[in-house]
């Protein structure tokens, strides 16, 4: 175990790694979380305060209370108590594992190993993803679903979205450690996957990225940013074109989004994935449920109990849609005006530690970036509080709030 606190070694960067290697194989994240968990258990037992209450530790600590206490209090009156207390029981594991996370990385070692581990993960994502849109069939065996997927496997579809979020890892990278084509061609293939991905999510979030990453880095080479983003915006359209003319999922997605441009509310309902309906629902539980929420998580059976009659989304066992489907409404629903101010608070200090992110440490600036662009609130959500996505942004902000100690400050202690 002493390895994984010793900073000259690779094993704190490989662990810290290893969450994102895992994260597509179902619930195998969860591995090196738990012992993250558990180092960050001792750390806080040896160091008390130091390991949560400074530094990059304190921020992480009061963005963790901002999500954490509103699921606290949706426990008592929740529709899904069982459901709800578990998952405000389990929620902790994601701080401290979040504690170990910022402690490693407070030696710049880390960083630059866990900068490049994760970029070359991501490249072998883009590869693998290309190897299934071309021959139909990826690395592992998974055949192309209804979107491209890559190593995500057939019934999960988070390769575009979490691609989208972290890309901006790879680019860092490359741009620092790669040739100028050689950071066109990587962001190229990932414009590709995200957008074969069919997730459109996923494409304003790689959009949102995209725009601030490269204005960051044409600042970088003395260049006003209009320069690079007219090109990226030429390369998506001809791209997006291509697509849509050569494969027929990535065309019956587009369709189906330009229904927007009759401005009705048919057709938004239609261009939505009938989200209009949905989300009608969800203020009607806020309405209801306006201080603590129906219940972390017991978005189902709200949806159910305040639906119309006749309402396609009500299933035969009592259950609705899992989740809203949209940021600020699912955090309305499930935990209220409570969980609305907490959501504020947390966002006005991403904000605020994003100022000056860049010139930190290249993994710190691109993970911001990710986590900025994915609670970018005019867009539609996957779940917040479900395992997958609070993992991946526990995982993220715990890398953006990292300090690495500077040569006149002296070394960790572990």
């Amino acid at each position: 175990m002493g390895a994984l606190f010793n900073t000259a070694s690779w094993a704190p960067a490989l662990l810290i790694w290893s969450f994102l290697l895992l994260m597509p194989f179902s619930r195998s994240a969860e591995l090196p979380t738990l012992v993250m968990a558990i180092l960050g258990s001792i750390l806080l037992w040896r160091h008390g305060k130091e390991a949560c209450w400074q530094g990059g530790a304190r921020i992480y600590s009061i963005m963790f209370l901002c999500i954490w206490v509103p699921i606290v209090l949706s426990v008592p009156d929740s529709l899904w108590f069982k459901k709800s207390l578990s998952t405000a029981l389990t929620f902790p594991r994601i701080y401290l594992a979040g504690l170990y996370i910022i402690w490693m990385l407070r030696e710049p070692l880390v960083h630059q190993r866990v900068l490049k581990l994760v970029a070359w993960l991501l490249l072998f994502w883009v590869v693998d993803a290309f190897i299934q849109a071309v021959i139909g069939y990826d690395l592992f065996g998974y055949a192309y679903p209804e979107r491209l997927n890559g190593l995500f496997g057939p019934d999960s579809w988070k390769l575009g979205l979490s691609l989208s979020m972290l890309a901006p890892i790879l680019w860092e990278y490359v741009s620092r450690h790669g040739n100028r084509w050689q950071l066109a061609l990587v962001w190229l293939g990932t414009a590709t996957v995200v957008l074969l991905a069919s997730n459109r999510e996923s494409w304003i979030v790689f959009a949102i990225a995209t725009t601030m990453w490269s204005w960051v880095y044409a600042r970088r080479l003395g260049f006003h940013p209009v320069k690079l983003l007219a090109p990226l915006v030429v390369v998506v359209l001809v791209a997006g074109v291509l697509a849509y003319q050569t494969n027929p999922r990535f065309a019956v997605r587009i369709d189906k989004s330009l229904a927007v441009l009759d401005f009705t509310y048919e057709s938004l309902d239609e261009a939505s994935s009938r989200r209009m309906h949905l989300w009608s629902n969800a203020v009607s539980v806020i309405e209801n449920h306006p201080v603590n929420g129906a219940g972390v998580r017991s978005y189902r059976y709200a949806y159910a109990k305040y639906a119309e009659a006749d309402d396609p989304y009500v299933r035969a066992d009592g259950t609705g849609m899992i989740y809203a489907h949209q940021l600020i409404l699912e955090v309305g629903a499930e935990t209220g005006l409570i969980g609305l101010i907490g959501l504020l608070f947390f966002l006005a200090i991403l904000v605020r530690v994003g100022i000056g992110a860049s010139a930190r440490s290249p993994l710190v600036w691109a993970a911001w970036l990710g986590v900025f662009a994915w609670f970018f609130p005019i867009n539609t959500h996957t779940a917040l509080y479900s395992a997958f996505w609070s993992l991946l942004l526990g995982w993220m902000v715990a890398v953006v709030v990292s300090q690495p100690r500077t040569p006149d400050m002296p070394a960790e202690r572990s």
